[in-house]
């Protein structure tokens, strides 16, 4: 990698982790001059790389989120052992003390920019079923599941591996605290949602039909 090329790449991702860590101590509200301090950078860079305050803030949520989807191929070969992944992968960045900071800051200081809020919410949350919606569509299409609405399957299973997990981390109560919950409550759901969509076993492959439950 050319230093030029590496040089701007730090530079990014320390206004990056600037914007993150000032998001977490203030809020949304937070000013991109006072990005720009953190950074050791002018406010004119900051604006250069990422183009509006809004832009800053997609990348911010990329950052935070982006790990929970990216083992997720669009096709979802594998279906069982991709959920599973997936579901345990989520559960585990939903856990993060970072990722429960962000929950409870965005939950009571972005509501009053709704154009922003709308924006976040679209890079983190609406990706992240799409991403979902891709797989299980694919899966429609090799035939191993019902053929029903993607995107509203996606938004089901979220809401199933969640749970009251991030309701409870929001007001500082216990969750499940363990990896081996996590697991545990993830291969429940995936058992529960393949259960429900799976498409009868004599319209599916010998090679769809066998259980592939992850080691715990």
């Amino acid at each position: 990698m050319p230093a030029s090329v590496s040089s701007t790449s730090r530079r990014h991702q320390r206004m990056r982790e600037a914007a993150i860590e000032l998001m977490f101590e203030m809020g949304y509200a937070v000013s991109m001059d006072a990005v720009a301090q953190r950074a050791g950078c002018s406010k004119q860079t900051v604006y250069a790389h990422f183009g509006s305050k809004e832009g800053l803030f997609r990348s911010v949520v990329s950052e935070l989120l982006g790990p929970i989807g990216a083992n997720l191929a669009p096709d979802c070969e594998d279906l069982e052992n991709a959920l599973r992944r997936f579901a345990r992968a989520h559960l585990e960045h939903l856990a993060e003390p970072r990722t429960v900071t962000a929950v409870r800051m965005l939950t009571t200081d972005i509501a009053r920019f709704p154009e922003e809020a709308k924006a976040l919410f679209d890079a983190g949350a609406l990706a992240i079923q799409q991403r979902l919606a891709d797989c299980l569509a694919a899966a429609m299409e090799r035939g191993e599941l019902r053929r029903e609405d993607p995107p509203a399957l996606a938004e089901m299973l979220l809401g199933m591996l969640i749970g009251f997990d991030i309701d409870r981390r929001r007001l500082g109560l216990a969750g499940r605290d363990t990896p081996q919950q996590r697991a545990d409550w993830a291969d429940r759901v995936i058992d529960a949602f393949l259960r429900a969509y799976r498409a009868p076993a004599s319209s599916r492959s010998p090679s769809t039909t066998t259980s592939s439950r992850m080691p715990s």
